[in-house]
């Protein structure tokens, strides 16, 4: 038979029990507050960010959005870690303050390090460099504009207007290009849009596309030409069709390359080919500064962006994406050579992103230019990153048309394949036979 319990060792249980039971309350409080503490740290950035973005998007005050950005902080990270304290039963002063500074000290040093990261370490940017035969034109819609004439003994009367890409990406790499076109005797301005290369800057919101085909119509006007040939790369199609279908009856001639799609709905799934698109989603994980400052503006925060950013960043910035791209990626398996920093020397990315957001609420040009009777000659690269069909509906919509494919040739093909480029338009607006036969089918030329 079992003996009792002693009345004292039934108390010694009871205390042993209560004192376990104590120790793990405390545990779990101890545990608690620390966790309070560490989402002292990360809601003071959070709300740090928050604040300086909204702050900057609405005032563009740069100085007022950090300053009421770490009084944000400093109120959010000194509650959460009084609050850590009293979890912790812990009311000593001394102990208080211990918490405080420690929660204070962390949050500022990340939100210092984290703007600093993002938005003010400097970043080269190249500018365009000085030359002699940069001129410009000082137009009566507000525009300085640079540019460089290429001419011989001029036979034709309608000047060559060559317009880049981007937008905001002037190319110095037209030379022989522009060459090839001037001893057929024309007059080739390669200007350089406003807001880019050693052309005037806006405010970004006057970044539009109808500026840019208002600086085009007073570029003509400035050259006293009844009409003119536009010559576009790119980005630079789009806004040669734009300025079409403005003003239908201002161009002889029209040339586009690799050109980017006709109209933002152009194509709802995409205008990239399956590799381009890869290549970009892969140089958008490597450039992830670029990448945060191009979503945060394309996100409506493009004020906040440019408040913060000092424009040569941006710019710099914009320059290192552009050089990292495969401009070659439509053919797969095909590594292009890396560029020089010259390659995208003045290069401007405030320009880029809001003439792109104005193009996607532009008028679509399509309708009108179904009825444009100009005669355009449409160049598709085999390696263009940009899909076929986006280059096809450039030679589907206009009445007078025709297309040359150019084997081996990328985004940049005007710059890859001068002299076969140059020889191609030179004949096309001279109205000298061309050196290859038209494609006309509406399968892709290198896969049937």
């Amino acid at each position: 038979m079992r003996e009792p319990l002693h009345p004292d060792s039934v108390e010694a249980m009871t205390n042993g029990i209560s004192t376990a039971d104590s120790f793990r309350v405390g545990r779990l409080r101890m545990t608690f507050a620390w966790l309070i503490a560490g989402a002292a740290v990360f809601t003071a950035i959070l709300l740090y960010f928050a604040v300086l973005l909204i702050t900057a998007q609405t005032t563009e005050n740069a100085v007022l959005s950090y300053v009421l950005a770490t009084l944000t902080a400093l109120v959010c990270a000194t509650g959460f870690a009084r609050l850590s304290v009293r979890l912790r039963g812990d009311h000593r002063r001394s102990r208080r303050r211990l918490t405080e500074g420690i929660c204070l000290t962390i949050s500022l040093l990340l939100a210092a390090g984290l703007s600093w990261a993002w938005f003010g370490a400097p970043t080269t940017s190249t500018p365009l460099p000085d030359s002699p035969a940069v001129q410009h034109w000082d137009l009566p819609t507000g525009s300085r504009i640079g540019y460089v004439r290429t001419a011989g003994k001029v036979t034709h009367p309608e000047p060559v207007l060559l317009v880049h890409g981007g937008p905001g990406a002037p190319t110095n790499a037209s030379d022989e290009f522009a060459g090839r076109l001037a001893a057929a005797g024309f007059a080739v301005y390669a200007y350089q849009q406003v807001g880019a290369g050693q052309s005037s800057r806006l405010d970004p919101e006057e970044y539009t596309i109808a500026r840019h085909v208002a600086d085009l119509e007073a570029i003509r006007q400035k050259l006293a030409a009844p009409k003119m040939v536009l010559i576009g790369s790119s980005w630079g199609g789009q806004l040669t069709a734009q300025y079409l279908a403005t003003h239908p009856d201002n161009v002889a001639k029209a040339v586009v390359a690799s050109p980017g799609a006709m109209s933002s709905d152009s194509f709802t799934d995409g205008s990239l080919t399956p590799n381009g698109k890869s290549d970009q989603t892969g140089q958008f994980a490597r450039h992830t500064r670029f990448a945060a400052t191009y979503f945060l503006a394309q996100l409506g925060g493009f004020r906040a962006a440019r408040t913060l950013m000092p424009t040569d960043t941006a710019d710099g910035l914009y320059q290192q994406f552009v050089r990292s791209l495969n401009m070659s990626s439509g053919c797969p398996g095909v590594a292009e050579a890396a560029r020089s920093i010259d390659a995208t020397a003045g290069h401007s990315l405030w320009v880029n992103i809001a003439t792109l957001a104005s193009a996607s609420k532009a008028t679509d040009p399509r309708s009108a230019l179904r009825h444009n009777r100009t005669p355009v000659l449409v160049l598709r690269a085999q390696c263009d990153y940009l899909r076929w069909e986006v280059t096809r509906e450039y030679r589907d919509t206009f009445a007078q048309s025709t297309m040359l494919t150019i084997d081996d040739a990328g985004h940049t093909v005007l710059a890859d394949k001068p002299g076969e480029t140059g020889t191609a338009v030179a004949a096309f607006l001279t109205g000298e036979a061309l050196p290859t036969k038209p494609y006309t089918a509406a399968e892709e030329p290198w896969q049937r």
